[in-house]
């Protein structure tokens, strides 16, 4: 699983900072970043939460 932001609609509303902050954080200036490209198998539910609950719909996973 990769987690990924689509940056043009990412409205740094930090619900997935809030719900993986180990795998997404948002910065200053209202933008959220993938911190782990790779997370572990454990976290991959958390990370799936995110990508539902964003409300911006800026979150999306490549499964490849």
């Amino acid at each position: 699983m990769r987690p990924i932001v689509i940056p043009t609609r990412c409205r740094g509303n930090k619900v997935c900072e809030g719900l993986a902050p180990e795998v997404f954080q948002v910065d200053d200036h209202g933008m959220a970043w993938v911190v782990d490209e790779d997370p572990p198998e454990e976290l991959y539910g958390r990370v799936r939460d995110a990508v539902y609950r964003c409300p911006a719909k800026a979150l999306m996973v490549d499964d490849g």
